[in-house]
């Protein structure tokens, strides 16, 4: 008789396809293509043979393994999983998976409160085990890779010498790791109330104020707070109902996801596991969700620190960077740079390294030369982006002088990273010598001394000339008649790579009526010409030819388009047919530049004025 199921669980979980049952369970387990759709039936089979109620069919020694083995995860620790089916965010049809595997997990003794497991790794026959002595019973939970097994075992303690002696069953093979469980706090009847108050009221209700809790506590960007609030979900792409319900914008869910993505699963499912209340009815109520916060921010600090956190301001500018970090690590890479983990930022992700691997500090700790590249061509973009794109005080822009500071002890390092980073830029980052030029030939040292005088106004832009360069923008309103605020906007036009509609509102603190006013004035001169253009983000445009954005020659995103006029004042790169393919960093300060272009301007060397 197949006793698999107890009475705690009246039913056997259902079949599910194995789409729908990774997607449920994503970033959670491992080896998908591994899931068959009896898969929760052979985890309730596996504690029901450690348990004795249950007996492999003839000529096998043990249940058929379910998934990979990575469900071993789970044991004493399935708060993510409860946590992932209560979230409003969780698909309907995903939450339906989540709802049986936490029915299915209730019915088995890994569900007992007064139950302990032994999960490790043991090299052994080349044949999947299964063994049952008077110490109790122990089963692989996939087939041998090199003669290595997982598996799992029953804990029992010995009564005769020390009470805390851990005792099992009789291993056939050598034990390479093993680890004690312990039941955790969400055992069988939680587990239970949790299932039937999902059922009974729906998800739970979502609270932003918990998010910006989990987030002002630990560090994190607001996206990847509300992720963690919501089970770490990491599906392909969020749907539109999925963002709406986190509260979170296209750009934030894909840079919360990329930090989820970037953690473990083991280190997602330890910092979620006793989250949840102990009445799961709590979720349900008032203030509920912030509880689960608190608790998540003191796991996640117990795990990897408290990190320092990013203004709003600054991690909006560093989304649409497109980089191998996420934005909330750009932003730290300046905060806390000696600090910034390596953990699935640079190069390989770490799931698929050898634990060696995994215990690498900090980014700067790179394995081989794609990973200094990486992190080269990162920092060469980053740096000039937080001196142009942050207002004076922001603390990401106010570390970069520290930043590069640390970029420059790390490349005196004698050990292995230090080597590489130094071949790297002296031929692995893209246009080496650019980048050569700019970290040595003044421009860099130029910016940073820039940021620590104090020059610009705190809040202010070094983007906005009044505010960066007054007295250039007093000799434009002379020399031609425009109001400030029209003279302001001309000297960016001339002279900034992507003066963007949006981005000159936000460098010049002007509402959308100020922004037409000035356009209206400038629009009115030949200084200018008015026009639509793909990419470009704007209306107003310097006369003569324009350069349209191409395919990058290396990178993530295409450059912006512009007018081939500033192409030599910026020292962009032109394709054979006229289109932009790298933008370098920023060759100079703003109010250098700024002082460049106007000079160019009264020298009659500028833009042919318009017809």
């Amino acid at each position: 008789m197949d006793r698999t199921i107890s009475a705690h669980q009246p039913s056997p979980p259902r079949a599910w396809a194995r789409h729908e049952m990774t997607a449920a369970l994503g970033n959670l387990i491992t080896g998908s293509g591994m899931w068959g759709e009896d898969a929760f039936l052979g985890i309730a089979r596996t504690a029901a043979f450690l348990d004795g109620t249950w007996t492999p069919d003839p000529g096998e020694d043990a249940p058929r393994p379910a998934g990979d083995g990575s469900w071993t995860r789970f044991i004493g620790r399935p708060g993510v999983m409860a946590l992932r089916a209560a979230a409003p965010s969780t698909r309907p049809e995903h939450r339906e998976v989540l709802l049986d595997f936490l029915r299915m997990w209730a019915g088995t003794s890994f569900a007992d409160p007064d139950r302990r497991f032994l999960v490790g790794v043991l090299q052994g026959p080349d044949r999947r085990f299964g063994v049952r002595d008077e110490r109790g019973a122990a089963t692989s939970v996939y087939w041998p890779v090199d003669g290595r097994h997982r598996f799992v075992a029953t804990e029992t303690r010995s009564d005769a010498g020390s009470p805390d002696r851990v005792m099992g069953p009789a291993l056939p093979g050598e034990v390479i790791h093993v680890a004690r469980t312990s039941p955790g706090r969400y055992t069988r009847d939680r587990l239970l109330a949790l299932v039937t108050a999902v059922h009974e009221r729906g998800p739970m209700p979502w609270d932003p104020a918990a998010v910006t809790d989990l987030s002002r506590a630990t560090g994190l960007s607001r996206a990847t707070a509300a992720l963690l609030l919501a089970g770490a979900p990491a599906p392909f792409r969020f749907t539109a109902e999925e963002r709406e319900a986190l509260g979170l914008k296209t750009a934030e869910a894909e840079d919360g996801l990329r930090d989820v993505r970037a953690r473990t699963a083991a280190d997602l499912i330890a910092v979620t596991a006793d989250v949840l209340p102990d009445d799961p009815g709590d979720l349900w109520r008032p203030g509920g969700l912030r509880e689960v916060a608190s608790r998540l921010a003191a796991a996640w600090a117990d795990r990897f620190g408290v990190w320092p956190r990013a203004s709003e301001t600054a991690w909006q500018a560093a989304l649409p960077l497109e980089r191998q970090l996420s934005a909330a690590d750009l932003c730290r890479l300046f905060l806390d740079p000696a600090r910034v983990p390596s953990v699935g930022i640079i190069g390989v992700n770490p799931r698929w390294l050898e634990p060696a691997y995994r215990a690498l500090p900090t980014v700067w700790d790179v394995r081989n030369q794609g990973d200094a590249s990486l992190l080269l061509d990162t920092l060469l973009t980053v740096v000039p982006w937080a001196y142009a794109e942050l207002p004076a005080g922001d603390a990401v822009r106010e570390g970069a002088p520290e930043l590069v500071r640390h970029l420059r002890a790390t490349l005196t390092r004698t050990d292995s990273p230090g080597r590489l980073l130094r071949d790297g830029l002296a031929h692995g980052v893209r246009r080496a010598d650019t980048a050569r030029l700019w970290l040595t030939g003044g421009a860099c040292d130029r910016m940073t001394a820039r940021i620590g005088s104090g020059a610009l106004p705190e809040g202010a832009y070094e983007a906005d000339p009044r505010a960066s360069a007054p007295e250039l923008v007093a000799q434009v309103v002379r020399r031609t008649g425009l109001s400030e605020d029209a003279a302001a906007l001309y000297l960016q036009l001339l002279t900034l790579p992507a003066p963007t509609d949006r981005q000159v509102r936000r460098w010049n603190g002007w509402t959308a009526r100020q922004h037409r006013e000035a356009v209206g004035e400038l629009a009115g001169t030949r200084l200018v010409v008015r026009d639509r253009r793909p990419r470009a983000g704007r209306e107003l445009f310097l006369p003569g030819a324009w350069a349209p954005s191409g395919r990058p020659t290396w990178g993530l995103r295409p450059p912006p388009p512009l007018e081939r006029w500033k192409v030599p004042l910026l020292g962009a790169e032109l394709s054979h047919d006229g289109k932009v393919t790298h933008l370098p960093p920023l060759p100079d300060t703003l109010p250098e530049l700024f002082g460049r272009a106007w000079r160019l301007v009264r020298d009659g060397a500028g833009p042919e004025p318009a017809p």
